[in-house]
């Protein structure tokens, strides 16, 4: 939607080494490439413009132009929406602000609050709580910060200084929601904001319930919700509706947000692990897209944004800001996976059809601080903008090595209301859209077999080589296991007596392993456990400072032996950096083997269509592809140097980046 969320700590899951996609199974829909677009602006931009993209959310403020878009386009998609956690609010404008009058105040999702120590009219400005911090297992935790709002009862205020020695809190009354009188040993929480001028609502099947409808009585937010998006759906002229901020796991609000706690059943109790409230938001999601698909019917298409993978309900996801390094989700677990948020390829073969998956690359990957709201620098309004063509290139070619549609917007900020940015790769140089027809099969990889040297010198059977490390209240043990090694004459076995959840606090090294700065690793391995579970590996300095150089994120293990393959971009050099296997997560018992790191990276692929193909190279480094015959460069307007039109047999793709060929 208008946000991006780059920092899904959750969904860190470095991929399995990839079978070979299965070959789609394509007979209808539109042929390639396939278009979405986000909140174009009617009122401002060409409706021809817009109707070049096969689907388009507009929203209810401009349902006007529904019509007059399908008669340009008769099989465009429209869609409007609606968000699962978030109301937004305009404390300039009281009568934006009725939605949030009208909430519950038990469905808010606050930080954990204090209490009034006194009654307070209406009128007063300076409010004394019982507490402004909170003790936390890292330390002291700020109950109120100057900036916050936050939530007595039906009312929020805005929170202009915090006396902690006085315990005492200066704030603006009725902000958005309306001052009244509270007595002492009522709660007072802070409002908990991830865009400027919104807050989050409590998806979570621990929130309080509330009444909105005296005729429905007490429900929670999540209930509530569903009916409210489902009569987004009435009019029927919308194809469906999009679910923004749909994502789970939301403990990655602390740090990411204005949070600094979840109080999830409003009791002021601060939580020392989020994993239970993570599970009941996931559950309360579910349940919400449940109800929503009950309500809109099968026919009508629910999309998500980054959303829980909840295939089965719903009709695709978006790969928002795509592709999203910010905290190492490599290019390869987006991709093609195992991840717990669903790679591009899962969400393309578990969805419901039609299948809107799309992959939304951007020009500028900022998001805006949760206090911001000066809006948008939109550069698309200079005369000497140029957009970033291979950083397009790459998202459009990643799309198309599957089924799903592609989008290059500028900023999560507006999207598509920003400009509508159009390039040579869309529709050949001005030929038309869907000149590449449908593909031929699946994508397969092109890159060389990795033949580096393997920096693990020694194999897990050499035990001694290996360092076992485990800090307070962790504990384990490694030793050698012949009776069902997945290679060779034993593997590592690896008992976890006691867990605490960091994965880094049991570790299993091994060191040295020297690294060049900017080169591409690629770590190998198999494993298996006697319970599903995750694990995590990384590469580090092995000393102070402890650096991270290769982060390759967490592995899901099953009972049964896999093998993993995950290449990391190196942030440093180093000769004796230490290769870890981080087991902290959880008690049980892993098993590891054949264990190799390679200079490299064989992430360069294609997919052959019926009138070209498409190559991209995922790696650092650039590479050469051969090709069997001779194809054709774009004739382009744009990009000279890679669109000039020329035959090539073979082409030098640089670092991430793809190309699209054409077939003599």
């Amino acid at each position: 939607m208008k946000r991006i969320i780059p920092f899904l700590i959750a969904f860190l899951i470095v991929s399995c080494a990839p079978a070979a996609p299965s070959a789609p199974t394509l007979s209808s829909g539109p042929t390639f490439p396939r278009l979405g677009m986000w909140w174009p602006n009617p009122y401002e931009q060409p409706l021809e413009k817009i109707a070049r993209y096969d689907w388009v959310i507009l929203d209810e403020w401009a349902s006007d132009f529904v019509d007059p878009l399908r008669a340009l386009k008769p099989d465009i998609r429209l869609l409007t929406a609606t968000n699962a956690c978030e109301l937004d609010f305009n404390p300039d404008t009281p009568y934006e602000n009725d939605a949030l009058k009208n909430i519950p105040y038990q469905w808010y999702l606050t930080q954990v609050g204090s209490t009034l120590s006194e009654d307070v009219d209406s009128a007063q400005t300076v409010l004394p709580v019982e507490a402004v911090t909170v003790q936390g297992a890292e330390g002291e935790i700020d109950l109120f910060v100057a900036g916050d709002s936050a939530l007595i009862e039906g009312e929020s205020v805005y929170i202009e200084s915090v006396d902690k020695i006085n315990r005492r809190l200066v704030v603006e009354r009725g902000y958005v929601r309306p001052a009244s009188a509270h007595a002492a040993g009522v709660r007072i929480a802070a409002h908990i904001s991830f865009w400027p001028h919104s807050w989050t609502l409590n998806v979570s099947v621990l929130s309080p319930t509330g009444i909105a409808d005296p005729a429905i009585g007490a429900e929670r937010w999540a209930d509530y919700n569903a009916r409210i998006g489902a009569q987004a759906l009435a009019d029927p002229r919308w194809d469906g509706i999009l679910v923004d901020r749909s994502d789970a796991n939301e403990s990655w609000l602390i740090g990411h947000s204005t949070a600094r706690s979840i109080d999830p059943d409003q009791s002021n109790q601060l939580l020392g692990d989020y994993s239970a409230f993570d599970e009941s938001w996931n559950e309360g999601l579910r349940s919400y897209l449940d109800q929503l698909r009950a309500a809109v019917g099968q026919e009508k298409i629910i999309f998500l944004n980054w959303g829980i993978p909840y295939y089965a309900a719903v009709n695709g996801n978006n790969f928002e800001g795509f592709p999203d390094d910010s905290n190492f989700r490599s290019w390869r677990a987006q991709t093609f996976g195992p991840s717990d948020a669903g790679s591009y390829f899962d969400w393309m073969e578990k969805s419901r059809q039609p299948n809107l998956t799309r992959i939304e690359t951007y020009e500028d990957d900022s998001s805006p601080d949760a206090g911001d709201s000066d809006g948008y620098p939109n550069r698309c309004n200079d005369s000497s903008f140029t957009p970033n063509y291979r950083k397009m290139r790459f998202g459009l070619a990643t799309a198309l090595l599957n089924d799903g549609y592609f989008s290059y917007e500028m900023n999560t900020e507006g999207h598509g209301s920003l400009c509508l940015m159009w390039f040579d790769e869309y529709d050949n140089a001005g030929a038309g859209r869907g000149y590449l027809g449908y593909p031929l099969g699946a994508a397969r990889q092109v890159a060389e077999e990795l033949n580096a040297p393997n920096l693990i010198e020694s194999p897990v059977e050499l035990l001694s080589a290996w360092n076992i490390w485990s800090d307070g209240g962790y504990n384990f043990v490694a030793h050698l296991d012949a009776d069902s090694p997945q290679a060779g004459g034993a593997s590592a076995r690896l008992d976890i007596s006691e867990a605490q959840g960091e994965d880094w606090r049991a570790s299993f090294s091994y060191a040295p392993v020297a690294l060049t700065q900017g080169m591409d690793y690629t770590l190998t391995f198999s494993a298996r456990a006697d319970s599903p579970r995750s694990i995590s590996a990384w590469v580090q300095q092995d000393q102070d400072p402890w650096k991270t150089l290769l982060t390759y994120g967490n592995f899901n293990l099953t009972t049964g032996w896999q093998t993993f393959e995950a290449p990391s971009t190196s942030q440093g050099s180093d000769e004796k950096a230490s290769l870890t296997f981080g087991v902290g997560q959880t008690t049980g018992a892993v098993w590891l083997g054949n264990i190799s790191l390679r200079a490299g990276n064989g992430d360069v692929w294609r997919r052959d269509f019926e009138h070209g193909i498409v190559l991209v190279n995922a790696t650092s480094q650039p590479v050469v592809v051969s090709l069997e015959g001779k194809f054709v460069k774009i004739d382009g307007a744009q990009d000279r140097t890679v669109n000039d039109g020329a035959t090539v047999s073979k082409v030098t793709l640089p670092p991430n980046d793809g190309i699209i060929l054409l077939r003599k």
